[in-house]
C-alpha cells in the first residue's frame, strides 16, 4: 500500500501560472472590478442602514456571479500543471493562490447571507456597521489574493 501512495504523490503535477493568459483575464472583466468598486463606495459612504442593506445584498450577489466567473476562466487558462521535477516555491505560490478561490467565494457567500438575512428581517444601525465591516475585511482579503496573483505574474513574466 505504501508503494501505491507514494507512486501516486510522485505522478502528481504541480500548479505554475499561465501569466500572459492569467493577466488577460484579469484586464478583459470590467464588470468584476466595477461591481468591487460600487461595494467599497457603499461601504466607504453609510447611508440609511436599510439602502446600504438593500443595495449590498444585489451588489455582492452581482459580485459573487462576477467573481465565479472570474475565477473559473483563472482556474482554466491563468493557471497549468507541470511535472514534479519543476516543482518550485513559485509553485507552491501559485497552487496556495488558486486555492484561494474556493475560501474566497465561500466568504462572500456567508456575507450575502447576512446581508439579505439584515434585509429581511430589518436592520439596526449596528447590525448593519458589522455587515460593512465583515464585507470591507472580505475586501482586503480579496486585495491580498490579487496582489499575490499581480506578483506571480510579474515573477513569471521577468522570468521568462
Amino acid at each position: 500500500m505504501a508503494t501505491v501512495v507514494s507512486t501516486v504523490r510522485a505522478a502528481k503535477k504541480t500548479l505554475v501560472v499561465n501569466s500572459a493568459f492569467l493577466q488577460e483575464i484579469k484586464e478583459s472583466h470590467p464588470e468584476f472590478w466595477h461591481t468591487l468598486h460600487h461595494v467599497r463606495q457603499v461601504c466607504e459612504d453609510m447611508d440609511e442602514p436599510s439602502h446600504v442593506t438593500r443595495t449590498l445584498v444585489r451588489l455582492l450577489n452581482d459580485l459573487r456571479d462576477q467573481m465565479a466567473l472570474q475565477f473559473a476562466l483563472e482556474e482554466a487558462y491563468g493557471y497549468i500543471e507541470v511535472a514534479p521535477e519543476y516543482r518550485s516555491s513559485k509553485v507552491n505560490a501559485a497552487e496556495k493562490a488558486m486555492a484561494q478561490h474556493c475560501s474566497l467565494y465561500l466568504q462572500l457567500s456567508e456575507l450575502i447571507e447576512k446581508a439579505e438575512e439584515l434585509q429581511y428581517r430589518g436592520a439596526s444601525a449596528a447590525c448593519v456597521q458589522e455587515l460593512v465591516d465583515q464585507t470591507q475585511a472580505f475586501d482586503e482579503k480579496l486585495r491580498e489574493h490579487e496582489q499575490a496573483e499581480n506578483g506571480l505574474i510579474k515573477d513569471s513574466l521577468s522570468a521568462g
